[in-house]
Order: structure tokens, then C-alpha cells, then sequence
């Protein structure tokens, strides 16, 4: 899968994200946004779960909350509520401000995604979707785990043509190419990666499907 704008937050794809960031003498918190960061995995990190999002979109004046720029600093309301005290401890610190004038939005052109897009996967000798086995074809595996077939029309196969074992030369792998550990495993444990990732970072598979339909990568 390839992990491009990050919107949120890659490359998307790629490794464990660390939390930086300290708690300030009040009850916000200044965080400074990682690659492959989302403000739903941001929200988890501070009270563990998602319920964060709309007051950080609020808090810093953010027009989309798919885009947010690796490096910015975000303030995070969380009234007192940090989850990270249970955590492992944060690998670094950033300035803690008393107050933090709302996130500006730069110019396009002086701003770059947190993701690019990587190499196409290398071909398989022969698309998987219809290679049978015990368990059914790869596409019925799919289906059977919750996937769609407009999923699998719109992002499986011109991610990886079916094929639950394809990689390419920059290491993304399986049928949504990706960097993550969802690339890895069973039809069904892929498929399941590929369903959560496309709800947490776009909302539903719907808009991940139309966000790739019109930048062919997601």
C-alpha cells in the first residue's frame, strides 16, 4: 500500500510512529506531527481513543482533517485526560508554548505531502484472483473477510493484480501494497489491515476507493 499524501501523515506507510511532544503547565498539549501520523492515531496516543479529532480541528483552525504536514506542531485539548502516562516514554521533547496561535496553512508549493508515491509492485506471473485452493480464490478470501468488490476492482488489483504475496523493489507489499504489518499474513488478516486502514485514514472504504480513483495511490 502505498501511503502517499498523509494526508495523513506514507511514508505510510512506513514503521512505528513515536509520540513528541510534553505536557504543558495547562491542560492542552503541543505535539509535533510525524510521518504517517492521522489525527485519529494523534487522539488515540493522548486519550486512546478517537474522540480527540474534532477538537484538534478546532483547536489549530484545520480546513481538512485528511491533511496534516509532517514536522507542524499540533495543540492537543486534552482537559487533563493523557493516555500516554501508561505509555512508553516519549523519545523526545518539543518546546512546550504557553499559548499556540492557531496551525496556518501554508502555500501549496512551499509544503509536501508526508507521503510520495512508490514504484509500482513487480508483476506476477499470474494474478492470484483466480488461483484456487482449498480455501476458495484469493478474491473470494477477500469477499469472505468483509472485502467489496468495488475494493477489490479499485485497490486491490491495481495495487498488486490479486496477488496476496507481491512486492515491490521499495519493500511495499501485499494486496494494498504497504509497508505496514498488514501487508503481511493471510488473505483474511490483509484484508482486515486494508479495511481498518482505509476507515481510520479517509472515513470508509468509499472514500478511500475515490481517493485513489483520483491520485492512483491511497
Amino acid at each position: 500500500m502505498k501511503l502517499k499524501k498523509l494526508i495523513l501523515g506514507t511514508a505510510l506507510t512506513a514503521g512505528t510512529v513515536f509520540a513528541i511532544g510534553t505536557t504543558s503547565a495547562n491542560a492542552d498539549e503541543i505535539y509535533t506531527i510525524q510521518s504517517n501520523d492521522t489525527l485519529g492515531k494523534i487522539s488515540k496516543q493522548f486519550v486512546g481513543d478517537k474522540s480527540l479529532i474534532n477538537s484538534i480541528v478546532d483547536a489549530n483552525s484545520i480546513q481538512d482533517k485528511n491533511v496534516i504536514y509532517a514536522g507542524e506542531q499540533l495543540t492537543i485539548p486534552t482537559n487533563g485526560n493523557d493516555a500516554k502516562e501508561q505509555q512508553a516514554p516519549v523519545q523526545q521533547e518539543a518546546p512546550v508554548q504557553e499559548q499556540q496561535a492557531p496551525v496556518q496553512e501554508q502555500p501549496a508549493a512551499e509544503q509536501q505531502p508526508v507521503e510520495t508515491p512508490a514504484p509500482e509492485p513487480e508483476p506476477a506471473p499470474e494474478p492470484e484472483a483466480n488461483a484456487g485452493n482449498a480455501n476458495g480464490s484469493v478474491q473470494e478470501q477477500f469477499l469472505a473477510a468483509g472485502g467489496t468488490e468495488e475494493m477489490w476492482n479499485n485497490i486491490v488489483m491495481p495495487e498488486s493484480s490479486g496477488n496476496p504475496n507481491a512486492q515491490n523493489a521499495a519493500g511495499y507489499q501485499g494486496l494494498g501494497q504497504t509497508m505496514e504489518s498488514w501487508g503481511t499474513g493471510s488473505v483474511e488478516e490483509q484484508t482486515t489491515g486494508m479495511i481498518n486502514y482505509a476507515q481510520e485514514r479517509y472515513g470508509s472504504v468509499e472514500e478511500a476507493i475515490a481517493f485513489r480513483d483520483q491520485n492512483n495511490w491511497w
